[in-house]
């Protein structure tokens, strides 16, 4: 958890966080609602200044909406020179353990609320976190590697 938000987070997001947390990867804001991580704009130009880190939004799922899921999430990687990624596991191994900590418990599902979307099942499992879930085949190829 950090308690000095950066001025660019702040400045980036259109709706102010109730907690935010970074890891090596990204800025993890909570919200208090699904409204606010469904709604949220973001100002590309200010997340840019956060380099080299991410930034993904996230809350608890409790409305009848997505009741299927323990939390949902939108990330958005400027800083690194994309968008509103659409499905992320990568994110995941940071968000499964905050959630997993915060809900006393270590299986979840989540929901990337993207334009695309994608759900997402997780377990917390020691210091490893395993996900899984259907994928959208984009590339067949192999890759050589020479020593």
């Amino acid at each position: 958890r950090i308690d000095e938000i950066p001025d660019s987070l702040l400045a980036g997001l259109s709706i102010g966080p109730a907690e935010v947390y970074r890891n090596t990867q990204a800025y993890f804001v909570i919200y208090d609602s699904e409204s606010d991580v469904l709604n949220v704009a973001r100002d590309n130009e200010k997340l840019k200044q956060l380099a080299p880190y991410d930034v993904v939004v996230t809350c608890q799922a409790t409305s009848e909406r997505y009741h299927d899921y323990d939390f949902i999430s939108r990330y958005f990687r400027p800083a690194n020179g994309g968008d509103e990624d659409p499905v992320t596991g990568s994110i995941h191994t940071g968000l499964a353990p905050l959630w997993a900590k915060r809900l006393a418990k270590n299986e979840l599902v989540a929901y990337q609320a993207s334009s695309r979307g994608g759900v997402l099942d997780c377990t917390v499992a020691d210091d490893r976190v395993l996900i899984s879930g259907n994928a959208v085949q984009y590339l067949t190829g192999f890759i050589t590697v020479e020593e």
